[in-house]
């Protein structure tokens, strides 16, 4: 499903596939995220065509998670991420691909990194900030003048998020707490919402933690509608074992 949030942003919502954000500038448009698949990506690409005659002139990563990163090798243009995402890209190797079920290929990597924020302007205002959290390398997209954050997987809505083995529920927390109150937020996965979406995550993650910590009982979490509304429960079995682990 194709969402228009302003009149220069709009999103390719999946039910459970990252999605992916289109930002109209001037004379170009910046692509939030490349999907798993590269045909997928070619789809997109072929989309961002049919809605505008301007080209795709950047790509931005907001992490290494090759729902989010693999769709890269289509698109011949600036890759924007954090170092620790190259870093991270760098290690996948045949064996990961096979993990995945997927044939090999060489990934694409971002050429053009920073580690605090990366700033860029194309009549419209983009600031990329790094948000450690769901994995060290995240990092969310503030555009002030459009009142929008695009989060990646820093929040998820509709379902819930995996907790990984390199997440840190602390710092998300804090990355939580620095995302301006912006009317409009996507997240990496799941519908578009406004700031609420932010409260509702950290309040995800805070009670996540306190089970962690034996400040709750699974019944808490089961009796909370902001767990058992949303889909995949086994995500959230899952997350715990990592964070257990």
């Amino acid at each position: 499903m194709v969402r228009k949030i302003t009149e220069n942003i709009y999103v390719i919502e999946h039910e459970e596939a990252a999605n992916n954000i289109i930002i109209i500038g001037k004379k170009g448009v910046v692509l939030v995220d490349t999907s798993l698949f590269p045909e997928k990506a070619k789809s997109i690409a072929k989309f961002v065509k049919e809605l505008t005659s301007k080209p795709i002139s950047m790509v931005l990563n907001t992490h290494y998670h090759p729902d989010h990163t693999f769709g890269n090798v289509v698109f011949d243009c600036p890759i924007v991420a954090h170092s620790l995402t190259r870093e991270k890209m760098e290690q996948f190797d045949r064996s990961y691909f096979s993990i995945l079920g997927i044939d090999y290929f060489t990934p694409k990597f971002p050429d053009v990194l920073f580690d605090d924020v990366f700033e860029y302007e194309d009549g419209i205002r983009l600031q990329f900030i790094h948000g450690p959290g769901h994995t060290p390398d995240s990092s969310f997209v503030y555009l002030p003048e459009e009142n929008t954050v695009i989060a990646g997987d820093t929040v998820i809505n509709t379902i819930h998020p995996e907790i990984v083995e390199d997440s840190q529920l602390t710092s998300w927390l804090k990355t939580l707490g620095k995302i301006p109150q912006v009317k409009h937020v996507i997240p990496g996965h799941g519908e578009s919402g406004d700031y609420k979406s932010v409260e509702k995550m950290r309040e995800y993650i805070d009670k996540i933690r306190r089970l962690i910590n034996g400040e709750l009982s699974p019944t808490d979490l089961e009796n909370d509608e902001n767990f058992s509304k949303r889909l995949h429960p086994e995500l959230l079995e899952w997350s715990i074992k990592n964070l257990i682990a």
